[in-house]
């Protein structure tokens, strides 16, 4: 068994841990007591994913904006940003990438408060902060994020859960490591619809609200590990510009939620279908499945924070499936390396 494959496997495990954990309520109580009108967010790679995934859980749930700061500001054109007032948050698995920890310290310098999520409790990140998410999940051998992504959308989809008292919402997230765990087992769907896409050279994944950051991140995986041309879109933004360069052959993976976005994705998945797409629908929603050449069922009657993780779940599965068919090591790609330092 590869690592990579072993770390998809303990993700349900290491997620159970976290869900008690103390460090989101602090977080929260903090943010808050400070009645934090926005948060300004920096991180990169799969962490950028995971703040993609807050940032629609908190405007969702709080009505709060996020907005991502690029590091190249502050750490190349020294920019003076002005955090008073808002929360700082930087979300970096090693919590050493420099651009980001740069950054992070400039904002917290000013911020009502800093937060950081990273899984070395010795890192920068974690000692600049007000209050630190430590993910726990031990040291991560595969190069492409896996179990630490997951727990990075988890802590920070607890810290939503919390400053909101959503009860809903957090027994949602107490819902996914048994979702995983029941989908790891259910796997057919999944390395079936990976095997049509051995041949492909450019694919698309689309997503639309809580399913966005996991069309970001399998998208993510599918370029790091089989070195696919894989890019991601908003289902609603890829029927702009991007829409032009579909043709019959064109692979489209749409991870669809059963909830607000559903009727917009069926307008899509319409579209799609008119012109010969060769669509692979991954969701709950029997009749966004129905509409895909490939279905990758999900378990049904969850909630849509729920069923999020289990996208991601499905493209981490696929990125594996795929590169035992294309003969690759998913635990080295080329040319990367698990920290990246850029400034």
């Amino acid at each position: 068994m590869s690592k990579f494959e072993s770390e998809i496997y303990f993700q349900s495990q290491a997620l159970r841990e976290l869900i008690d954990s103390d460090a989101p309520v602090r977080a929260a109580e903090g943010l808050r007591e400070r009645n934090v009108p926005a948060v300004l967010t920096v991180a990169r790679g799969s962490s950028g994913n995971a703040v993609t995934f807050f940032r629609y859980l908190l405007g969702r749930y709080l009505g709060i904006p996020a907005a991502a700061v690029e590091p190249s500001l502050l750490t190349v054109y020294d920019a003076p940003f002005k955090a008073a007032g808002f929360a700082a948050l930087a979300v970096s698995q090693s919590g050493r990438s420099e651009d980001v920890r740069i950054t992070f310290e400039k904002l917290a310098g000013t911020a009502a408060l800093s937060l950081s999520v990273t899984n070395d409790e010795a890192s920068p990140m974690a000692g600049i902060a007000d209050v630190h998410l430590f993910q726990g999940v031990g040291k991560e051998e595969a190069v492409a994020a896996t179990k630490t992504f997951t727990s990075q959308m988890m802590l920070l989809a607890l810290v939503v859960a919390h400053w909101s008292g959503d009860e809903e919402l957090l027994e949602a997230l107490r819902a996914v490591p048994g979702a995983m765990q029941q989908l790891l087992g259910e796997q057919e769907e999944i390395n079936a619809a990976s095997l049509r896409l051995a041949h492909a050279k450019q694919l698309y994944v689309l997503g639309r609200g809580l399913s966005l950051a996991a069309a970001q991140e399998a998208a993510l995986k599918l370029k790091e590990t089989t070195y696919k041309g894989t890019q991601a879109y908003s289902s609603a933004e890829f029927q702009h510009g991007p829409f032009a360069a579909l043709d019959r052959r064109s692979p489209v993976i749409l991870m669809g939620l059963s909830d607000a976005t559903r009727s917009s994705n069926e307008q899509l998945l319409t579209r799609l279908t008119e012109i010969g797409a060769d669509v692979t629908v991954v969701s709950a929603d029997r009749d966004l499945l129905e509409m895909g050449r490939t279905r990758v069922p999900l378990p049904g009657g969850l909630h849509p924070a729920t069923e999020a993780f289990l996208h991601v779940l499905v493209g981490q599965l696929m990125s594996l499936h795929l590169t035992s068919t294309l003969g690759l090591d998913p635990d080295q790609p080329r040319n990367l390396k698990k920290v990246t330092t850029t400034v």
